[in-house]
């Protein structure tokens, strides 16, 4: 469900496949914590094999975005679908959160 890419700038990008529903949410939480208590608080949430977010994970999503934040990193998305993005502009989480269309923008934007 989730690969982790990682690098020496405590910089983890979460390749994300499938739909992010259920209990799904709660392994991507739990990913998402891994990768604090491994140091790595500059984060990239891949969404582009995604095609589907609930509610749970956009709460997870969030909480990780303040939990981040906090910890003087951050979080960022990669390439949503076009569903997912629908779902960020209609919660109007696109103004929150930093959404990048490649790989290279949101490492930029992160390190």
């Amino acid at each position: 469900m989730f690969h982790i890419t990682s690098d020496v700038q405590n910089t983890a990008i979460l390749h994300a496949q499938g739909k992010i529903i259920g209990t799904i949410a709660d392994q991507l939480q739990e990913t998402i914590e891994q990768q604090l208590q491994n140091g790595n608080n500059k984060l990239i949430l891949d969404l582009t094999d995604v095609p589907l977010l609930d509610s749970t994970a956009l709460g997870v999503i969030i909480l990780a975005f303040q939990v981040v934040q906090r910890s003087g990193g951050k979080l960022v998305l990669l390439n949503p679908q076009k569903a997912v993005s629908s779902i960020l502009e209609v919660t109007r989480l696109k103004s929150i959160l930093e959404v990048y269309e490649t790989e290279e923008a949101a490492y930029n934007a992160v390190v």
